[in-house]
């Protein structure tokens, strides 16, 4: 076949009439009813693009080669779907559910897929395969086309499982998406977010993540054999101790780690103490962004109002401290000990406190702040509290939303009016908690006698 011929092939997709899609969704709304006169909706190379299904269920549908360009698929469900080499370029796919779908060489470049689910999908490189009239067979890229993510905007979305090597996923939004297990074998992630995403047992052997940001983002057990993290900012992520010394991790903005009677840290320490004392006339309010206090005995410090976004602080000791409205979002504080503390109106917004002790810490709200006499809740939004000690914590009003609170002790703890929309709760201890008041829209693993 000519180069000519083989160019009309490709450029070959099947008009679809109005009047025609809505019969095929017809039939395939039967077909996954178990209907009489139920047909599986067969779409491959289908001209679909700009065409509203969303909120259709698509599940098992034949979407193979089909595009979709800048379609509206919001909701859509398309589970278990063949999108094999499909093109959903810029299409809106928020809250879209691909579970088990074979997106192998798709195209999702500058899709908005905020909240989608794409479970154990299969995202492998592909290549397809055309037919024409006679059924001769015609190759349409002789080598396999890796799955396109580029410019994706995929916050919070859920890709747990899937297989994703050699894919293309640069400047994309992955902010605060689960990424756990996922293949990414030869992936190119250059400069894309990755902050307060969880890639726990993630495959990334010889990833290409240059430029990209996981601050706060959780690489337990993760595979970084060959990656290239040259200039990655993993400020306050959260690694293996062993992964520490890896060559790879060498190469990355990592926390800088400050010793015990490190002298540039005890100055910080004397002038933000004098600036607490003088109103913030005299002295400087410290600033421990992005460094390493793992370990360190601080029990009684006073470090209210400090900065201490992106730090390290693993097991470190702040019981009975003085740490209210600190700034510590993103930080590592897995197995801290701040139980006791004066914790009012803190931002631990997307930090780690697995295992951390938290027991009788005051969370409640800070009150009568500025000429404005406002008040300023604690904000724990996206926190990881799995297995923490809340037994007698105040969190009043405290803004727990999408936090993991899995396995956690809360008995006794003080949570009215606390924001728990969407949080976790599988497995927590609320024997006593009080829970008066509470938004608890979405939230998972509670159980209405913990509502009593």
């Amino acid at each position: 076949m000519s180069a000519d011929k083989l160019t009309e092939v490709q450029r070959t997709w099947v008009e679809c009439s109005t009047s025609h899609l809505k019969e095929v969704l017809q039939g395939h709304k039967r077909f996954l009813e178990k209907r009489p006169n139920g047909k599986r909706a067969a779409l491959s190379y289908h001209e679909l693009s700009g065409a509203d299904l969303n909120g259709r269920d698509l599940s098992e549908s034949d979407l193979t080669g089909a595009r979709l360009r800048q379609a509206q698929l919001n909701g859509t469900l398309f589970r278990r779907a063949n999108l094999f080499c499909a093109d959903l370029s810029m299409a809106s796919l928020r809250g879209a559910d691909f579970t088990y779908a074979d997106l192998r060489g798709i195209c999702l470049r500058g899709a908005e897929m905020s909240d989608a689910v794409l479970v154990e999908v299969d995202a492998r490189p592909a290549a397809i395969t055309r037919y024409d009239n006679s059924g001769s067979t015609h190759l349409i890229d002789s080598e396999e086309s890796p799955a396109q993510l580029t410019a994706i905007v995929a916050k919070r979305a859920n890709f747990s499982g899937a297989r994703l090597p050699g894919s293309m996923v640069m400047h994309a939004d992955l902010t605060d998406a689960n990424l756990s297990n996922v293949v990414f074998r030869n992936a190119d992630l250059r400069n894309s977010a990755l902050d307060g995403s969880s890639l726990e047992k993630a495959d990334l052997t010889n990833a290409d993540l240059r430029g990209a940001s996981l601050v706060g983002a959780d690489l337990t057990g993760a595979c970084l054999d060959g990656a290239n993290l040259l200039g990655v900012d993993l400020r306050g992520a959260v690694l293996d101790p062993e992964a520490t010394d890896l060559n790879e991790i060498k190469l990355a903005k990592t926390a800088r780690k400050i010793r015990e009677g490190d002298a540039e840290f005890s100055k910080i320490l004397a002038q933000h103490q004098v600036w607490l004392d003088s109103s913030s006339k005299k002295g400087a309010r410290a600033d421990l962004n992005g460094r390493d206090l793992s370990g360190q005995a601080l029990q009684g410090i006073n470090l209210a109002v400090a900065r201490m976004e992106r730090c390290i602080l693993r097991n470190i000791d702040l019981s009975k401290s003085r740490l209210a409205m600190a700034q510590m979002a993103f930080s590592d504080l897995g197995g801290a000990d701040m139980n006791h503390s004066d914790m009012r109106g803190i931002n631990l917004q997307r930090a780690n406190l697995t295992n951390a002790n938290l027991a009788g810490a005051n969370l409640g709200p800070i009150k009568h702040i500025g000429i404005g006499q406002q008040s300023s809740s604690a904000n724990l939004e996206r926190a990881r509290l799995v297995g923490a000690n809340l037994h007698a914590a105040v969190l009043r009003e405290a803004r727990l939303v999408s936090a993991d609170l899995s396995g956690a002790n809360l008995t006794d703890a003080d949570l009215r009016n606390a924001d728990l929309r969407s949080a976790k709760l599988s497995g927590a201890l609320l024997d006593g908690a009080n829970l008066t008041g509470a938004q608890l829209e979405g939230t998972t693993g509670i159980e209405r006698k913990d509502l009593s």
